[in-house]
């Protein structure tokens, strides 16, 4: 099955199960809650009711999410999801450093996590961040950087191939315009699955298709 997961963006903890809900509704088969935007989330609460597998992220700034506090910080609330019941947790991978001992404990249920919205580094750069990711033996390895041409989509493409060789499950396409592309050509190569907006205003990163638009897509394809 192609699996397309939802982002949930928003700031009312009120609206956090209703979104949920909707996104099932249309088809979705994951959630990613990015708890980075939701004001005081009610975790134990929305993932208890949750209608679908949910990622839990806490994006920093940096890492081109909304959180503002520290690492320790952003570590807590992630455990704190986890221990509430979410499927995954993302983390952002940073180069040299080892996953934190909380994590590591629960490897399988974690998204290790590298964004880069300014490029698309080398080929030969990509294989090696890939195969320090894949070193960690998380559950999922994610590679997502910015289109600046076509033959990116293709470098990006190329990682889940690597992925499949070594048995490690990749989430790997290219934002912006010109990567549209990838996040569907993404599951017909075998990557582990793709994000969609629920709908157009909702988009968690520059040119995020519609979840109708990613279906339709999708089954023109197949």
């Amino acid at each position: 099955m192609k699996k397309i997961c939802v982002s949930v963006m928003v700031e009312r903890p009120d609206q956090v199960l209703e979104t949920m809900t909707r996104a099932r509704d249309v088809g979705a088969n994951l959630l990613e809650w990015r708890l980075d935007v939701t004001r005081e989330p009610e975790v134990e609460r929305v993932l208890h009711q949750a209608p679908l597998p949910v990622i839990a992220t806490v994006r920093p700034s940096e890492h081109g999410g909304h959180f503002e506090g520290t690492k320790e910080e952003q570590l807590r609330l992630l455990l704190r999801a986890a221990a509430g019941g979410s499927s995954y947790v993302d983390w952002e991978f940073r180069r040299e450093e080892d996953l934190p001992d909380e994590l590591a404990a629960m490897r399988e249920r974690v998204i290790v996590s590298y964004h880069n919205f300014q490029e698309t580094p080398s080929e030969n750069i990509l294989k090696s961040l890939f195969n320090e990711m894949a070193a960690i033996k998380a559950g999922v390895v994610k590679v997502v950087t910015l289109a600046q041409k076509m033959e990116d989509n293709l470098s990006l493409l190329n990682l889940i191939g690597q992925g499949k060789k070594q048995g490690v499950k990749v989430v790997a396409f290219c934002l912006g315009s010109l990567g549209r592309i990838s996040r569907v050509v993404c599951l017909l190569v075998g990557g582990a699955f793709t994000y969609a907006a629920l709908e157009r205003g909702a988009e968690a990163a520059p040119g995020q298709f519609t979840l109708q638009e990613m279906k339709q897509l999708l089954e023109m394809l197949q």
